[in-house]
C-alpha cells in the first residue's frame, strides 16, 4: 500500500449515486471550502476561547440548561456542565461523600441507568462561585468513591473552528420522491432497515416542495432553531440545522430507509451525556438496527462518560443488538473522543475527496472506518445566519441544501452504507459491518477507507 499521505480509498459505490450539479456556483463554493477547511486544521481567524465564551454567555440566563465550562491540559480542551458531577448511586450515600457534597452545596438533581452497577446521579452546585468538580473529583476518589464532570459533548464545530455551513444555490438532487424511486429501480430493497440520527433533532416545519427529510418526529425531537441567548431572535442558532444536515445524508446514500430522529443537542450544539445516553436507549426500544452519533467530545481523564458507556454497553449486550456509528472528532489527534472511541462503537474519521486522510480528522488505532468529509452537501434549514458567528451571514431560503466539512458527515455515510447492505443482501446489521469492512481500503488510523458520496474538490 502507499503510504499513509498517498492512499487512496476504495470506491466501491462510485456508480451508485448521482452527481451533484451546483450550476455556476462552483468558484465561491470552493473558496468557501478553502476557509472551512482552514478552521478545522487550526489555521482560521476564529478564536476557540472567544467562540466558547460567547456560547457560554449566550445561555448564561438559562439555568435549566447546562452550562459549559472549557477544561484545558496540554493535549487539549474538554468541556464539561459546569459545576455539575456524576457519581453512582452508592457513592452518593457514602456519608464522607455526602458530607463533601454537602459542603460544597451540592444537590441531586437527575439521575440515569448505569446497568450492572446501580443508578448513576447527577448533582449540581446550586450557588454562583469558582468551578469546584475537579477538586471535588479527587476528594472523592481519596474517599474511595468515582465521580465524573459531567461531560458536555458537542457538535464537530466546537471542536476546532466554525467552518460552515455555506448554503447552495440550487438543490443539487431530484426531489426525494423521485431520487428513491430511481435507487429503488436498481437497488430493490428486500427488508425495512431503520437509522437512528441522535443529532439535534428536526424543525417543526417540513420541507415544502421536494419531499426530503418527510420524517417522524415528536414534540421533544424538534430543533427549534432560534431560541438562545433569550428567545426568538431572527437568527438561526449556533448550531440549528444540524441534525437536518445528518439526516439528509442518510437519505442520499440509503433512501430505502426509514430515518428516526433524536434530539440530544440543544440549538447551539451542546449534548449532555445522560441525554445521549436517553436517546442511544430510546433508539434501541424503537428497533434502531443502526443507531448515528455525529457529536463528541473528549474527557478531563480520557475516561469514556459513565451514562454514555452504560447505554452503549446494555444496547450492545441484548439479542440482535443494533450497529452504533460516530463520528471520529475534528481534534486531528489520537487523543480519544467519545462516544466514538468506546467500546462496541465504529468510529468513523473523515477523507478528502480524493480518498486521502484528512489531517484535520480524529484518527488512531480505535477508528474502524473513514470517508469524505470535506465539502459534503446535503440538506438544510430555512433561516439567517447570526452575524455573532459569521462576519458574512448567509441565508438559507425554504428547501436549502448547504455545503459544509467535518467527521460529522463522515459518519452518516457510513451509517447509510451498512442501511443500504442490510436491505439490498437482506442480512443484519453486524453482517453488513464485515461486507463493508472488505469493501474498503485499509489505511493506518483511518480504519477501513472508501468514498461513498463525493466532496466538493
Amino acid at each position: 500500500m502507499n503510504s499513509d499521505s498517498e492512499a487512496v480509498a476504495n470506491r466501491p459505490f462510485a456508480k451508485d449515486y448521482p452527481a451533484k450539479s451546483y450550476g455556476g456556483d462552483v468558484a465561491r463554493l470552493q473558496q468557501v471550502l478553502a476557509v472551512q477547511l482552514a478552521e478545522l486544521g487550526g489555521r482560521g481567524q476564529v478564536n476557540q476561547d472567544t467562540l466558547v465564551g460567547i456560547l457560554i454567555g449566550r445561555r448564561s440566563g438559562r439555568h435549566e440548561l447546562p452550562q459549559p465550562e472549557a477544561l484545558h491540559d496540554d493535549r487539549g480542551t474538554c468541556y464539561v456542565a459546569r459545576n455539575e458531577i456524576v457519581m453512582p448511586a452508592a457513592a452518593y450515600r457514602h456519608k464522607a461523600v455526602r458530607g463533601l457534597l454537602d459542603r460544597e452545596h451540592f444537590r441531586e438533581y437527575g439521575a440515569c441507568r448505569w446497568p450492572g452497577r446501580g443508578d448513576l446521579v447527577r448533582l449540581r452546585q446550586f450557588k454562583r462561585g469558582a468551578s469546584v468538580v475537579p477538586k471535588l473529583v479527587r476528594s472523592c476518589d481519596e474517599a474511595g468513591e468515582s465521580a465524573w464532570p459531567n461531560a458536555l459533548l458537542t457538535m464537530a464545530a466546537v471542536g476546532k473552528g466554525i467552518g460552515g455551513p455555506e448554503p447552495l444555490a440550487a438543490a443539487p438532487l431530484a426531489p426525494f420522491g423521485e431520487y428513491r424511486e430511481a435507487w429503488l429501480r436498481d437497488h430493490p430493497a428486500r427488508r425495512t432497515v431503520r437509522v437512528a440520527v441522535i443529532d439535534t433533532g428536526l424543525p417543526r416545519s417540513r420541507r415544502d416542495s421536494d419531499g426530503w427529510l418527510n420524517l417522524q418526529r415528536t414534540l421533544d425531537d424538534v430543533d427549534e432553531l432560534d431560541v438562545l441567548p433569550s428567545g426568538h431572535d431572527g437568527f438561526l442558532d449556533f448550531q440549528a440545522g444540524h441534525g437536518s444536515f445528518v439526516a439528509g445524508l442518510v437519505q442520499q446514500v440509503a433512501p430505502a430507509a426509514e430515518v428516526l430522529m433524536y434530539r440530544a443537542a440543544d440549538t447551539d450544539g451542546f449534548a449532555a451525556d445522560d441525554d445521549i445516553a436517553d436517546a442511544v436507549r430510546a433508539a434501541h426500544a424503537d428497533g434502531a438496527h443502526i443507531i448515528s452519533l455525529s457529536l463528541g467530545g473528549q474527557t478531563p481523564d480520557d475516561r469514556p462518560p459513565p451514562a454514555m458507556e452504560g447505554a452503549v454497553r446494555d444496547v450492545l449486550a441484548a439479542e440482535n443488538p443494533p450497529v452504533i456509528v460516530a463520528a471520529a472528532g475534528n481534534f486531528g489527534t489520537g487523543r480519544r473522543c467519545f462516544p466514538a472511541a468506546i467500546e462496541g462503537v465504529l468510529a468513523v474519521a473523515a477523507l478528502t475527496p480524493a480518498g486521502t486522510a484528512a489531517a484535520w480528522s480524529s484518527h488512531g488505532a480505535h477508528v474502524r472506518f473513514s470517508t469524505i468529509g470535506e465539502g459534503v452537501s446535503s440538506t438544510f434549514v430555512t433561516g439567517k445566519e447570526s452575524p455573532v458567528f459569521d462576519p458574512q451571514p448567509e441565508e438559507f431560503g425554504p428547501d436549502a441544501w448547504a455545503l459544509w466539512s467535518g467527521t460529522s458527515f463522515a459518519a452518516p455515510q457510513i451509517a447509510g452504507a451498512l442501511a443500504r447492505i442490510c436491505a439490498e443482501d437482506d442480512v443484519d446489521a453486524q453482517t453488513a459491518v464485515a461486507k463493508l469492512d472488505r469493501l474498503g481500503t485499509p489505511m493506518k488510523d483511518y480504519g477501513s477507507a472508501l468514498v461513498i458520496l463525493e466532496g466538493l474538490q
